[in-house]
């Protein structure tokens, strides 16, 4: 009977062993898959808030400034826009097209336009004696890259030349849009866009009619003058400088004007001819009819010598389809002295002979 006790003693113990290991081996199991997800596991974002700081106040030159970009980008995105299309047989680059039989309204262009000064200041005194020295061409570039400059109206763009420290002539038609007469003035020269305030301006006429405006330039003097001559003739040579809407267009530094750098500016544009005639035109002016090629852009750009000096602004474009042709007119400068003189400007005038 011991024997008997003893053994189910014996074997009883074998179900609670294995109970037991069966249970370590569940809690070591559920240790191992909770440290797996404890590592796995996606770690908890956390956001933290930035620091609020007081915004700083608003620069009132930076807020004038960047108005004045916003409106010069306006007024070139709607001249590309424009800038596209041909132009018609008898044309004014740029601006509103024309034709030679249908003269415009006699209407001012701006305000106080052909309003003379009360004391028309006195032309200087021309140099005289012998003949004007001829330029080497990195003399007469340098000197229509400083006095050369882009004008940008309220929906075009032209171009104008310094006849003093402070004032530009470009063409009327160039700039009869602009607001309030303010227009911007760019080249590389100035460094920076400027702002220029048109004070005088001819009347609007037929093609070939006096076509001039005078402006005023603000914020400093300007890089280069040019001086004014009417002594030229048939076959002389000349160059037309300007910023032609087709070359200009595709020029990095417009681009980046475009875009907001104040800094920016466009290449100067220069081509080379001859004058060709000078004719008297229907509308009763006088044009300079010449072979340097000048495009919608040119428009109250110089016309110059191999001096140096202006003989005529460049105005308008004829243009043959049929044959494929194009001429270039400039009004001389004998029509410019008058209208400046009208409005108290006193440029600089060579009257000796090119060589």
């Amino acid at each position: 009977m011991s024997d008997s006790v003893v053994g189910r003693e014996a074997g009883s113990g074998i179900p609670g062993r294995r109970l037991w290991l069966a249970t370590t081996l569940m809690l070591l199991i559920l240790v191992l898959l909770l440290g797996a997800y404890l590592l796995l596991r996606k770690p908890a974002e956390v956001t933290v808030p930035a620091p609020v700081t007081a915004a700083p106040a608003p620069d009132p030159a930076f807020a004038a400034r960047a108005r004045q970009l916003e409106e010069l980008n306006r007024s070139l995105e709607a001249e590309i826009a424009r800038l596209g299309r041909e132009p018609s047989p008898l044309a004014c680059p740029p601006g509103t097209v024309r034709r030679a039989e249908t003269p415009a309204p006699q209407t001012p262009a701006v305000a106080g336009a052909e309003s003379p000064p009360a004391t028309p200041a006195p032309l200087p005194t021309p140099p005289s004696g012998g003949e004007a020295a001829k330029l080497a061409a990195p003399e007469l570039l340098g000197l229509l890259e400083r006095a050369t400059v882009l004008v940008v109206a309220e929906d075009s763009i032209a171009t104008g030349f310094f006849i003093d420290e402070t004032r530009l002539v470009t063409n009327r038609h160039a700039v009869e849009s602009a607001k309030d007469g303010r227009v911007f003035v760019a080249s590389r020269s100035l460094g920076q866009v400027r702002q220029g305030t048109v004070i005088g301006a001819s009347s609007q006429g037929p093609v070939g009619a006096t076509d001039f405006a005078l402006v005023r330039l603000d914020g400093g003097p300007a890089a280069g003058v040019l001086p004014l001559t009417s002594s030229f003739g048939k076959l002389a040579g000349v160059t037309a400088a300007g910023y032609p809407g087709l070359t200009v267009l595709n020029d990095e530094g417009f681009r980046r004007l475009i875009g907001g750098d104040p800094r920016a500016a466009p290449d100067l544009n220069v081509t080379q001819g001859a004058v060709q005639a000078i004719q008297q035109l229907p509308g009763g002016g006088t044009a300079i009819v010449h072979t340097a090629s000048i495009l919608q852009g040119n428009s109250g750009g110089p016309l110059v010598d191999a001096c140096g000096r202006v003989i005529g602004m460049n105005t308008f474009i004829a243009v043959d389809k049929q044959q494929s042709g194009r001429i270039s007119f400039a009004q001389p400068t004998d029509a410019l002295l008058v209208f400046l003189k009208r409005h108290g400007a006193a440029p600089t005038v060579d009257s000796r002979a090119c060589p």
